[in-house]
């Protein structure tokens, strides 16, 4: 244990989940079965009785308990729990507000990912700029598009330009961003009142409409239509055909959006049933201008 500042294990020590006290609990057992019981095994003898005492786990991860059993842990296990100090999760990544801290080598442990001062910076910024380009509310059709051609645009630059480890972290911060796209909507739908779009066709595509306010409404339906996406199935076909494409491939890019026009048409037909065809080529090509524009941005933003 030499080099190993048992006072600084004491006060850390307790982050240890205990699931790792748990996976080596078995294996601690068995090695105390064959520890002579000596004078010269005594600290070894100690961690043994305190680690097979199942019948209060939280006493065993007392202090005393903890600077025992940091001595009988092997290389890996100390790597696997010098490594959960000061780890930050990966919204560090993309929320600046959260405070996060050096650890003692002087990096900062995000996502299980070591970033210094740079790489730190040059991360946020690729996400949180990203991730100004997509909505912050309803998501229809387009937002959840947007929303995986961002996460193909930030795995991309990732591996580009970070380690293994640090393009993990970040892929995994995008990912959590586009989730609380997600949440945030349903938190704003539980604070407005609601009901079932029942429109034969326009309901397969945008089944919730929300109440109008009497001080705004401009017509006399109590209820609004929305651009909502609520089919599931389209949703994940949209976002697996993105997902699945190499948008760093023009030929790619231009069949992944030949294909959305031809998944967007019938739903965008059902919502506008008595839109001219312009019209609707137009908002077509307005979503696919907005995915390339997208990616144009990343582009940028790297360089």
């Amino acid at each position: 244990m030499a080099g190993i500042n048992i006072t600084s294990v004491n006060r850390q020590v307790k982050d240890i989940s205990q699931e790792i006290y748990a996976a080596k609990l078995q294996r601690d057992e068995v090695q105390s079965k064959s520890v002579n019981k000596d004078e010269s095994s005594g600290l070894q003898n100690a961690v043994a009785d305190k680690l097979s005492d199942k019948s209060n786990i939280n006493t065993a991860f007392s202090d005393t308990a903890a600077t025992l059993s940091i001595s009988a842990l092997g290389a890996e296990e100390l790597e696997k729990v010098r490594d959960s100090w000061n780890n930050h999760p990966v919204s560090a990544l993309y929320e600046k507000d959260i405070p996060v801290s050096k650890n003692a080598e002087g990096v900062y442990k995000i996502g299980g990912a070591s970033f210094n001062d740079e790489e730190l910076s040059a991360a946020r910024d690729l996400i949180t700029g990203i991730g100004s380009q997509l909505k912050n509310g309803y998501l229809s059709y387009r937002d959840y598009a947007k929303m995986e051609v961002a996460q193909k645009v930030v795995d991309n630059r990732a591996y580009e330009g970070f380690n293994d480890d640090q393009a993990k972290a970040i892929s995994k911060a995008m990912k959590d961003y586009n989730n609380n796209l997600i949440r945030t909507q349903e938190r704003m739908l539980a604070n407005k009142k609601t009901k079932t779009n029942d429109d034969p066709e326009s309901g397969k595509y945008f089944g919730i409409e929300v109440h109008v306010p009497n001080e705004v409404r401009k017509s006399t339906n109590e209820y609004a239509s929305t651009d909502i996406a609520t089919n599931r199935d389209l949703i994940a076909n949209i976002r697996d055909n993105i997902r699945n494409t190499d948008i760093s491939d023009k030929n790619a890019v231009n069949k992944l959006m030949a294909s959305y026009e031809d998944m967007m048409r019938p739903a965008y037909n059902a919502q506008y049933p008595d839109v001219l065809k312009a019209n609707l080529d137009d908002t077509l090509s307005k979503d696919i201008s907005d995915f390339l524009k997208l990616i144009e941005y990343a582009d940028k933003l790297v360089r």
